[in-house]
């Protein structure tokens, strides 16, 4: 069974917020705004104000033991949670997320992975952190998009959805879109030309005319090994390849003309070759 198979027909995200329109207005465009309209996800908002019970609608409080910022209290995120749950008539018990620069790394795994669940409840948290006992508590798992700090939980959010409602059948035009693009097999993906087939001097690769479709598909797949060991040798790590795929790195390097090397975006001939025999001494 494929992954096609096993994903729901819909994917349902709620996203507890502070701004809603931040993400609503930015969800309005694109292939995640199509998708609306095609109704292949939906996504709803709700803001943790309309739950308080002060005339000043408080959502913070200042953090014990003293430090910088305020932090989100839990009953306003609680009450978000139930009122969701309230609406959800059936399918699968909503996976509840917390955007925080302690969580998880959002993968390209990850996001095939999320893109099978119905129901996603995303908290994006704002000002110094949330209360460690609603996180202990309420949230299934703490994502991360990457090791820096936003002001807000919104931007992680609008990645988030973006990111799963790609793998979601019939999101993208061309159904091998997903299947194709970087980090899907764990490389990067090889550089992209269209017409006209000469600009600005430089001539697209004689491989892609050639009309020899499983010639191109494994040009691609060594250029992708090259550009990822240019640039994101650790991925090379983490997706050893093959010993013929290597040899075949090397080979298409001895080959390639310097015009050619710096037309598909890499280093020069010595810092690839540099790369590969540092990442792979046995190579001769």
């Amino acid at each position: 069974m494929d992954s096609s198979e096993l994903t729901p027909t819909k994917i349902h995200f709620f996203v507890v917020t502070l701004f809603p329109e931040m993400i609503e207005g930015a969800l309005q465009f694109g292939v995640v705004g199509q998708a609306q309209k095609n109704q292949l996800i939906d996504v709803q908002t709700i803001n943790p104000r309309q739950f308080t019970t002060n005339v000043h609608q408080t959502v913070d409080d200042r953090p014990f033991g003293g430090g910088d910022g305020m932090v989100m209290l839990g009953d306003p995120l609680k009450s978000s949670l139930e009122f969701i749950r309230s609406q959800l008539s059936n399918g699968d018990a909503p996976r509840v997320i917390h955007f925080s620069p302690r969580g998880q790394l959002l993968t390209d795994q990850k996001a095939r992975e999320f893109s099978h669940s119905e129901n996603i409840i995303l908290i994006s948290s704002r000002y110094g952190g949330v209360d460690q006992r609603f996180l202990n508590q309420y949230v299934d798992e703490e994502i991360s998009i990457g090791d820096y700090v936003v002001s807000g939980g919104e931007l992680p959010a609008l990645v988030f959805i973006d990111s799963i409602s790609r793998q979601v059948p019939g999101v993208l035009g061309n159904t091998d879109s997903a299947q194709e693009e970087s980090f899907c097999h764990g490389w990067l993906e090889q550089p992209q030309y269209t017409r006209p087939r000469e600009w600005q001097g430089e001539i697209i690769p004689s491989t892609l005319l050639s009309g020899d479709h499983a010639k191109i598909k494994q040009w691609k797949r060594i250029v992708s090994l090259l550009v990822t060991l240019d640039r994101r040798s650790d991925l090379i790590q983490r997706n050893i390849p093959s010993q013929n795929d290597l040899k075949a790195g090397l080979n298409l390097l001895k080959l390639l003309s310097d015009d050619e090397i710096r037309l598909l975006g890499l280093s020069s001939r010595e810092e690839l070759k540099l790369k590969l025999h540092q990442n792979f001494p046995f190579l001769s």
